[in-house]
């Protein structure tokens, strides 16, 4: 190392020399040649280059963190003048490895290098790693653009007009899928962008009810036949435009799918996104071959979003319009399963018929495209219906390692965690549902069963309040105030908030935990006349949890033999909402046969 030092200081001193002869630079780039300096600078510059792409494929495909490439550009920075100095101090001959041998003009014997010229090497390797720290500094998110990359695309719209219609639907769609596809950007969910459109909130505002820093706004026209999106790029917490862009061209299917990748790739590159070779074939592609079936798709979602009886309904016929224009429409197919799929789910349409129907519909779009998020996620959601919980986890993880921005894909994942019993992934899953989709019912549904399943009631209290300002109408929301009331020990509020509450997914439960706060309010007549009206009900599950309650096992046990097939309610109960009232039944053999038996049939 002492050596090189005093290469390094020759190598001054010989530069310096020759700024006193006649043609010195071109003297000096002649010894550089010589001593092959050129060489191994273009070399090394090839080898680096190569080595940076081959891991910048690997990234994606394997476990490698993603600051390994530039961590490994830094070294290399740091390494190119050390590769000089060596080139110039060092030759490689039939001998070995030696020092180069100066010509005519290199050293003499009695040159011995000053202080200056050493704190000028010295100086120069400072700056050069300097560079290579500030580069690994700024490459790194910090505290401005690059650190938050949370974007709201909010609804598109159409000039001319105080409504979007079924193409600037379908334009926002695309635009907003494509960016959801980058998994270094975290998408807001349509359902929640949807939520403020007609927010008479500031931007800031509107953003900071979606956590978003920044916000892409654009409008859609169609003038003849051609088309222009207006698109502008704001940074939420400032409210300052920071980018801006039109876009004009002949209305075909092909330059509506070429706008959409422009302006994605576009904001990607503002906000200095990573792109993976995947993601980028993923924000490239054209879905469809039609433009009506390209509308009809998107006027289907926006039904489905509604998740209302009305809505699912209307949403299966746009979705088999649009299949019937392009067979070939793989978000066609997943749209048609979902809506089918939520349909049987939320207790709408119980006809084996549908599910069915869904699994060729999932099938379908598998086969036109095996690496789509949705069309796994859809298998996931099918699968949880056919009560395969083992296998629907399976397909909900690889959308969700697919396409982390997929807000149906988390929530759903976190459902079916708490039914089978995992409580701390759940939670997590639900958090990142909500981070994605945080104006999205069913999302903070999700979270608020998350954390009754965890015992964190007071979150759950506040996550249930929250959701019935979103969604007023919806029961379940109510149900899970009354849940986590109840294990407050605030038994006179959970009776007020239940009365006249029913839940369709869990049968008579809504009036099972009722009948609990009666019971340990100490109004045991009252529980009793409830009891009554339950058992006409024919829910063997919530009736034996009142029995249990009462003290009465070998009768709640009896009645939890009556149950023929074990759906979502009894398992939620026994695992997370009501293990301390079954407590007494828990070491019997007869309740764990009965727990084996619902394992069983959630495909454990």
């Amino acid at each position: 190392m002492s050596q090189l030092i005093v290469e390094w200081r020759t190598y001054l001193h010989y530069a310096y020399r020759m700024t006193k002869q006649t043609n010195a630079p071109v003297r000096f780039l002649a010894e550089l040649k010589r001593r092959k300096v050129y060489r191994v600078a273009v070399a090394y510059l090839v080898v680096i280059f190569l080595t940076l792409q081959i891991i910048d494929l690997l990234i994606p495909a394997t476990t490698l963190p993603e600051w390994v490439d530039s961590f490994l550009l830094a070294i290399a920075i740091m390494g190119f003048p050390i590769a000089i100095i060596a080139a110039w101090a060092l030759e490689l001959t039939p001998q070995g490895v030696r020092w180069t041998q100066p010509d005519d003009l290199g050293r003499d014997e009695n040159y011995r290098p000053g202080p200056a010229r050493l704190i000028v090497a010295v100086s120069l390797m400072l700056i050069i790693g300097f560079f290579a720290w500030w580069y690994m500094i700024d490459s790194k998110p910090g505290e401005g653009a690059i650190a938050n990359r949370t974007i709201a695309v909010m609804p598109f719209h159409t000039l001319g007009s105080d409504q979007a219609n079924a193409f600037t639907e379908g334009v926002h769609l695309g635009v907003l899928t494509r960016l959801s596809d980058v998994s270094d950007l975290d998408v807001i969910s349509r359902t929640s962008v949807k939520a403020l459109e007609t927010s008479q909130q500031t931007l800031p505002e509107i953003a900071a009810a979606l956590g978003a820093r920044w916000v892409l706004r654009a409008e859609v026209q169609e003038v003849g036949s051609t088309v222009q999106v207006n698109a502008r790029l704001i940074n939420a917490y400032s409210d300052r435009q920071v980018w801006a862009k039109n876009y004009r061209r002949t209305l075909t299917v092909d330059n509506v799918f070429d706008i959409q990748s422009e302006l994605a790739l576009a904001i990607i590159k503002e906000l200095h996104a990573r792109l993976t070779p995947l993601e980028k074939a993923r924000v490239n592609k054209r879905s469809t071959t039609s433009l009506k079936a390209f509308g009809l798709h998107a006027q289907g979602r926006n039904e489905l979003d509604k998740r209302d009886e009305q809505g699912m309904r209307s949403a299966v016929e746009y979705f088999e319009q649009s299949i019937a224009q392009d067979p070939g429409f793989t978000l066609a197919w997943v749209g048609l399963a979902d809506a089918l799929t939520l349909l049987y789910d939320y207790h709408i349409d119980r006809r084996d018929v549908l599910l069915v129907k869904a699994g060729e519909a999932v099938q379908h779009a598998l086969e036109l495209d095996p690496l789509s998020a949705e069309a796994h996620a859809s298998r996931g959601l099918l699968q949880y219906a056919q009560q395969d919980a083992p296998n629907a986890i399976l397909a909900l993880t690889r959308s969700v390692e697919l396409k982390p921005n997929y807000a149906d894909a988390q929530s759903w994942l976190a459902w079916v965690q708490q039914v089978q019993g995992d409580s701390v992934m759940g939670l997590e899953s639900a958090k990142r549902g909500v981070a994605v989709n945080p104006l999205s019912g069913e999302a903070i549904s999700n979270l608020t069963l998350s954390y009754l399943a965890t015992g964190d009631y007071e979150k759950a209290l506040a996550q249930s309040l929250h959701n019935q300002t979103v969604l007023p109408s919806w029961p379940t929301a109510q149900f899970y105030e009354a849940l986590a009331l109840y294990h407050l020990g605030r038994f006179e509020e959970v009776q007020a908030r239940l009365k006249g509450v029913n839940v369709d997914w869990t049968d008579s439960g809504a009036e099972s935990t009722l009948a609990l706060a009666y019971i340990a309010s100490g109004n045991e007549v009252a529980a009793r006349e409830l009891l009554a009206l339950m058992e006409h009900a024919k829910d063997p599950f919530s009736t034996g949890l009142v029995y249990a309650a009462l003290g009465e096992n070998e009768k709640a046990l009896a009645i939890f033999e009556q149950i023929e097939r074990w759906n979502t309610w009894p398992p939620l109960a026994m695992r997370h909402f009501f293990p301390n009232v079954l407590g007494s039944l828990a070491e019997t053999p007869q309740y764990k046969t009965l727990f084996e038996k619902m394992r069983k049939d959630w495909g454990y």
